[in-house]
């Protein structure tokens, strides 16, 4: 009977670490589809970006050619496309607060895992950011 109820508080253990473990990747997975997302709106605020840096190259080369251009058109382009700056900047720190990048030691530009206060491979101290 003491072999059974081994096996059964071993079981039971186990399924708890299993549970731990799906709940784990199931987070992960959850914070991947959410970087995606993120990713694909910051893909089509560069592109609009890209559209307006065309349409303002274009305005510039009419204007250089001599024809009149309409100065609030270039107006609204510089506003939107600094607009749009902004908002890919703060994708950009949303990414990085879900997929933080692997930090570089600077002594021996091999990676260190993301909280280490040590680079693994010297030991030379990791700059923490804040």
């Amino acid at each position: 009977m003491d072999l059974f109820k081994k096996v059964s508080e071993g079981a039971k253990n186990l399924g708890e670490g299993l549970s731990e473990g799906a709940k784990s990747l199931g987070k992960k997975s959850s914070e991947l589809v959410g970087v995606a997302k993120l990713k694909y709106e910051m893909a089509k605020l560069e592109k609009e970006m890209d559209n307006n840096m065309a349409a303002l190259g274009k305005l510039n080369y009419l204007r250089h050619k001599g024809e009149e251009i309409s100065q609030e058109e270039i107006d609204r382009l510089l506003a939107s496309s600094a607009s749009l700056e902004k908002d890919i900047d703060d994708l950009d720190s949303q990414i990085e607060k879900l997929m933080p990048k692997t930090p570089i030691c600077p002594a021996c530009q091999k990676e260190a895992v993301v909280d280490a206060k040590f680079c693994p491979n010297c030991g030379h101290p990791l700059k923490q950011e804040e």
